[in-house]
């Protein structure tokens, strides 16, 4: 089952799903005590934080169980606020569904909180996710250049969400290559120069000089040139509007860096493990002498100082041992919570299978107006082997 979205009870679609079967998932659910949808059944309408975890929790497990065995999931949640005349959050939309906010008369203060508390919901949601079985491995920030103004003013605005990134294991796919970052303009002028440290340390003592110690050579694109650094945990990323919907919608190049870091552009078409990209070794460089570091000495430096150095390349291999195994195949990203349909449309855009799930028949009928405008051409994408 690919390139649907299916309608229905989310915990009860995922469990139709088989196992092993998406690549990554990228999703937004519904945040709590935010919005009524009148769907029956929507999460985000539990009485506590607890009773909203605890169903989160249902859902991605089952979702772990989805996952391939190196998928990954990223999950955006953002957070609210106990009591207040907007509800339980006053912070803005959470980007991608629309409904009516609930009123303070429907929004008693939870147990254990006092009104204006922030219910840390991110944090309770990771914690449980980490403890029924996830590996938690980086709190990325949205941060949100065109946040909604508030009419508060004992708190600063909020401008961000957390995007979690999960794993269903230790070891998972992950293409840092095709999310990176521009390099700064000073780490070209510094490129391969001797540093000298100068001053004096935090006891008053004269630093050495470390001639000897040069600037590491930054990892190289396919064309040889330096290919941007490692990317940042913070992604600043404007809401986006979609002009067939009263409401924001989820950005899509707040998910593209998810889809192109948790997915291959080719997978086996027998088992549908992803391909990895091939790196090249281009030689070595001298990033210190022993002597400057006798007690924190990176891994795979020889005695004499010098590390390998690699480029990525445009080309990728298979990584399982089926045979016939040609790349034809395609990753699949899946979103439980898929509203609008955006990460399907960018998912299309970047030569991916999607999957969604959606309760609410209005918003399916939407996503696959928006789906439909887009999936010509969506396979013409070609990668080298």
């Amino acid at each position: 089952m690919r390139n649907v979205i299916i309608q229905g009870d989310v915990l009860e679609r995922l469990k139709q799903l088989p196992h092993d079967y998406v690549q990554t998932v990228i999703t937004s659910p519904p945040y709590f005590g935010l919005r009524d949808y009148d769907v029956e059944g929507q999460v985000g309408l539990e009485d506590t934080p607890e009773e909203y975890i605890d169903k989160l929790v249902q859902v991605f497990r089952e979702v772990r169980r989805v996952l391939r065995t190196d998928g990954t999931l990223w999950l955006n949640i953002g957070d609210s606020y106990a009591g207040g005349s907007r509800g339980r959050d006053d912070s803005g939309d959470n980007g991608k569904f629309g409904g009516p906010r609930l009123e303070r008369k429907d929004n008693p203060i939870p147990a254990g909180l006092k009104p204006k508390d922030l219910m840390m919901i991110p944090a309770r949601l990771a914690i449980a996710l980490q403890a029924d079985g996830y590996y938690l491995r980086s709190d990325i920030i949205w941060h949100k250049p065109t946040a909604m103004p508030e009419s508060v003013t004992d708190r600063p605005t909020n401008a961000h969400e957390h995007i979690f990134l999960l794993a269903k294991n230790e070891r998972y796919f992950y293409d840092a290559d095709a999310i990176r970052e521009p390099l700064r303009p000073k780490t070209f002028t510094t490129f391969g120069t001797t540093r000298i440290s100068k001053g004096n340390d935090p006891l008053g003592k004269v630093k050495s000089a470390n001639l000897a110690d040069q600037i590491r050579q930054p990892k190289l694109d396919p064309d040889g040139n330096p290919a941007g650094a490692n990317k940042r945990s913070v992604w600043t990323v404007a809401s986006y509007a979609y002009a067939e919907s009263h409401f924001a919608t989820f950005p899509p190049k707040l998910i593209e860096p998810c889809i192109l870091a948790g997915t291959a552009p080719r997978a086996c078409e027998h088992c549908g493990a992803p391909w990895e990209r091939v790196t090249e070794a281009t030689g070595h460089v001298n990033t210190r002498e022993p002597a400057h570091a006798p007690f924190s000495s990176p891994t795979k430096i020889d005695s004499t100082g010098w590390a390998p150095t690699r480029r990525a390349t445009d080309q990728w291999q298979p990584t399982c041992t089926c045979t016939n195994n040609t790349g034809s195949g395609r990753c699949i990203v899946l979103d439980p919570f898929i509203g609008s349909g955006t990460t399907a449309l960018v998912a299309i855009q970047h030569a991916r299978h999607y999957l969604g799930i959606e309760l609410n028949p209005e918003y399916v009928a939407l996503a696959q107006k928006r789906i439909a405008c887009v999936q010509v051409n969506m396979w013409e994408s070609e990668v080298a082997v």
